[in-house]
């Protein structure tokens, strides 16, 4: 888990500008972050950048809870960078501004030198290295500005409208890096957009803001639940009369009553033979079919549409068709409980 947030408000001037119930964030992934202008996107990023601190709420971080003390911040912060909509280049040339983080955190001589080059070459502006970054195009400021932040090898980058105020061809080129970081360094990306179609076409989930409240629709196979405790120690999780869930008391969970359970769709095992009954096993009919970058994405209706993840192969290879019964196990480790309050 890299972010989980409970009940968490940012207030502006008396207006409660940010008030998100609960939203869980998973590692190595791309979310897009959509909604209109003045949603809460920027103000949402700069939490999760750990540059202010929400007024009510908790934030956790790779599952420890975040404190706002200067020692706790300078740990976080230095796992996470955050791009600007309008990144600001210091006067001077383009290795010079893609140097400062390097600097700042003490590197030594020769590193910074090889990972400029490196993350230069990265973005495509390696021909621009000596150029006067302020006389650049607001596309090649973004792709510098991207290349500065990459330089300290984050763990979490979150992008403000990367592809805002930029004409299509670096639209294009910044959402490719973008994609190919997280694919070759499994670095977990968060990006505001307003394109619901740059969403789809780069992220793997979705979170949709309006008016400062995130939408159920946003995350795939987020549902309300009802838990109870049992006597053995499980969590029986019931989503309907269908669909029921046998978990194991996860690390800060002690709940029951109204919940809301996220299931991870890439990591439900699906099957159209026989399999051994299990308490987290549903049946379902496959309602739909698509290609979601590089996986297959299939919608099953199980008294719930689910979406299930597959990567080509297992999709070859199990062949499912639209129309077709198929069973699908949900793993433990797939599912993720927060609480469910009345806002």
């Amino acid at each position: 888990m890299l972010y989980k947030a409970d009940r968490l408000t940012k207030v502006f001037a008396g207006r409660k500008v940010l008030d998100i119930v609960n939203f869980v964030v998973e590692k190595h992934k791309i979310y897009a972050l959509t909604g209109a202008n003045g949603a809460g996107k920027s103000t949402l990023l700069t939490l999760l950048a750990f540059l202010d601190q929400p007024d009510q709420g908790e934030l956790r971080f790779g599952g420890s809870k975040v404190y706002y003390d200067r020692d706790s911040l300078l740990q976080v912060r230095r796992q996470v960078v955050l791009l600007d909509q309008y990144p600001i280049l210091f006067t001077g040339p383009v290795w010079k501004n893609v140097e400062f983080g390097l600097k700042v955190r003490g590197v030594k001589r020769r590193q910074p030198e090889q990972r400029v080059s490196e993350v230069l070459a990265l973005v495509g502006m390696e021909k621009f290295c000596d150029a006067d970054a302020r006389k650049l195009s607001g596309g090649e400021s973004k792709r510098v500005a991207l290349a500065r932040g990459l330089a300290v090898s984050p763990d979490v980058l979150l992008c403000d409208e990367p592809t805002a105020n930029v004409d299509e061809e670096n639209q294009e080129i910044i959402l490719d890096i973008l994609k190919r970081i997280n694919a070759e360094t499994g670095t977990s990306i968060i990006m505001a957009t307003h394109y619901l179609s740059q969403g789809r076409q780069l992220a793997d989930h979705s979170l949709i803001l309006s008016h400062g409240k995130l939408s159920g629709r946003g995350h795939e196979n987020s549902f309300r639940c009802n838990v109870m405790q049992e006597r053995d120690g499980l969590l029986l999780c019931e989503l309907n009369d269908s669909c029921r869930l046998h978990l194991e008391k996860q690390q800060d969970a002690e709940l029951s009553g109204p919940c809301r359970v996220y299931i991870d769709p890439a990591k439900i095992c699906c099957s159209q033979g026989v399999s051994p009954i299990s308490a987290n096993q549903w049946t379902g009919k496959v309602l739909r079919i698509e290609q979601a970058r590089e996986h297959i994405l299939l919608t099953v209706d199980c008294g719930l549409k689910v979406k299930v993840q597959l990567d080509p192969s297992a999709y070859q290879e199990q062949n499912p068709l639209v129309g077709e019964q198929i069973e699908l196990s949900i793993p433990g480790d797939s599912v993720f409980l927060s609480p469910l309050y009345n806002s």
